[in-house]
């Protein structure tokens, strides 16, 4: 058990489902919300965010600004953002 808690408490791996569960909303909005489908680019920007993180923590490992959280917070506000111009834009 204590291996799944290890697992689940890498900041890769948090950011990394917070990513998969922004793509799968932004997919679900787009597919059975919205009547035409969100483009590449924007459904794309929250894997590029975790890419920013991974950039960021290469190069200031000791910083504040690599503190996971604020990355998957950053992650999850990209796509709420998303969702809510593409409804705002379809209504």
């Amino acid at each position: 058990m204590s291996k799944i808690v290890d697992f689940f408490k890498s900041h890769h791996i948090q950011l990394a489902l917070a990513v998969g569960v922004s793509i799968l909303a932004i997919a679900y909005v787009s597919k059975r919300v919205l009547p035409e489908p969100i483009g590449k680019l924007p459904a794309a920007l929250p894997a590029f965010v975790a890419v920013l993180y991974e950039a960021v923590l290469a190069k200031y490992p000791d910083s504040k600004l690599s503190t996971a959280w604020y990355w998957v917070v950053a992650v999850l506000a990209t796509t709420a953002v998303i969702i809510l111009v593409y409804v705002l834009r379809a209504s």
